[in-house]
């Protein structure tokens, strides 16, 4: 029976932990889009899957679904895909990550046929997807020196520079949390409805580093991201922080 015992802590430990946010989006108080988060963390390696997709009046507007993975090794980006479904835009990105920069190919389908640009960027200093580099900056809250995270993407080097503001207790959807706001810059020069535009603020709970509002703009205008629900190990974040400290 303490053979049976030890055997099962130790499966336990092994096992993958899960952690899943999902958000409701708002344009002019409309409720535009919503979208979901899926952190998979098992040992020294994380997944990032996430999707989004526009609802109500968002697809009355132009019809939005794009989902897409990140892989993270020690915190450092392995691979990353993301199809994007934007009305006629349709676009497939595959990342592939390495010391010497990355190996790349983006595919686009434009009057039935494929338009496709591939390629290998190299590069002296570490480069997150998307998906990574929003996590890097949750998981280094507070931060209150202005730093900059490089963001590979669309065949080139984008940036965002981020630093922590304030305290702030607010309430989202009834429910009231402790908060950092965090100011983003994005300067992503990309293709899509959904170039990011001027300055970007999100709010991150102190007890969990989850995103629970943000306030994003895009060439197509501003909107609001409110959490609306969680599932799996909800400090699930902060105990990847706490294991990854030395790096922040």
């Amino acid at each position: 029976m303490k053979i049976l015992v030890v055997l099962a802590i130790l499966v336990s430990s092994l096992q993958a932990k899960e952690l899943e946010a999902c958000y409701r989006i708002y344009f002019l108080f409309f409720p535009v889009a919503k979208s979901c988060v899926h952190y998979v963390v098992k040992e020294n390696e994380i997944k990032i899957r996430s999707w989004a997709k526009t609802v109500v009046v968002g697809s009355l507007v132009k019809r939005i679904n794009s989902w897409g993975e990140s892989t993270l090794l020690n915190l450092k980006p392995k691979s990353f895909s993301l199809f994007q479904r934007e009305g006629n835009f349709i676009r497939d990105h595959f990342y592939y990550f390495n010391e010497q920069g990355v190996s790349y190919k983006i595919v686009r389908y434009k009057g039935g046929k494929e338009e496709v640009k591939e390629g290998v960027f190299k590069s002296s200093i570490v480069l997150f997807d998307p998906f990574s580099a929003t996590l890097v900056v949750y998981l280094d809250t507070p931060n209150p020196r202005e730093s900059t995270v490089h963001v590979f993407y669309d065949g080139d080097v984008q940036s965002m520079s981020y630093r922590t503001e304030a305290e702030e207790k607010i309430k989202v959807l009834g429910k009231e949390f402790n908060t950092w706001r965090v100011l983003l810059i994005p300067r992503f020069d990309i293709k899509g409805v959904l170039k990011p535009k001027g300055k970007w603020h999100v709010w991150i709970e102190k007890e969990t580093l989850l995103p629970v509002k943000l306030k994003v703009s895009f060439t197509i205008g501003t909107a609001y991201v409110y959490l609306d629900k969680v599932k799996g190990s909800r400090k699930l974040l902060t105990e990847v922080k706490n294991g990854q400290a030395e790096l922040f």
